[in-house]
């Protein structure tokens, strides 16, 4: 039996919605994405994240990793923190990630990229349905989604992964 499609709405996809509003829910969606409960789960949900693109990307230093969906961050900056840890105790060169979004959040990707020397932005707006290539000429470029795609309706859905398959090596 075949279910209905469903779209999940969240209050900063409404046209309606202030910026500041949408900002805000951004940032929440990052700290949900950083949370950490005692007895109940195994690190945070970036922290496992991490073990999947370790898993799945042989060869991780050759690979940029780009968020294409990135908001206020999300994960981005703990799946850098902690991949990079790994590969640089195996002696293997980091990872470079970079953070973009149709709506970029450029104060706070310039307080993570601060931070952390591995992760960049993109100024501009990223239309993931048309996103270009961003790894350095050599490098394979990995897009990561994390939770996003319940934003997309199909056809929006179908044009990001057109673009995927056409313009990265790997998306997850």
């Amino acid at each position: 039996m075949s279910w209905p499609r469903s779209q999940l709405l969240e209050i900063g996809d409404q046209t309606w919605c202030p910026s500041w509003l949408h900002q805000h829910e951004q940032f929440s969606l990052t700290r949900l994405w950083n949370l950490k409960v005692p007895g109940w789960s195994r690190g945070s949900l970036a922290t496992q994240a991490c073990s999947v693109v370790e898993e799945h990307l042989q060869d991780l230093s050759s690979y940029t990793i780009l968020d294409i969906c990135a908001g206020a961050g999300g994960p981005t900056p703990v799946l850098e923190s902690e991949i990079n840890k790994k590969l640089e105790s195996e002696g293997k060169k980091p990872v470079q990630f970079i953070l973009s979004d149709l709506y970029p959040h450029h104060e706070e990707w310039s307080r993570i990229s601060k931070k952390q020397q591995n992760v960049t932005y993109i100024e501009n707006r990223v239309d993931a349905r048309a996103a270009p290539r961003f790894a350095a000429k050599g490098m394979k470029e990995c897009r990561i989604f994390n939770i996003c795609f319940h934003h997309f309706a199909d056809e929006d859905a179908a044009g990001i992964l057109k673009n995927n398959i056409e313009s990265a090596d790997a998306f997850m």
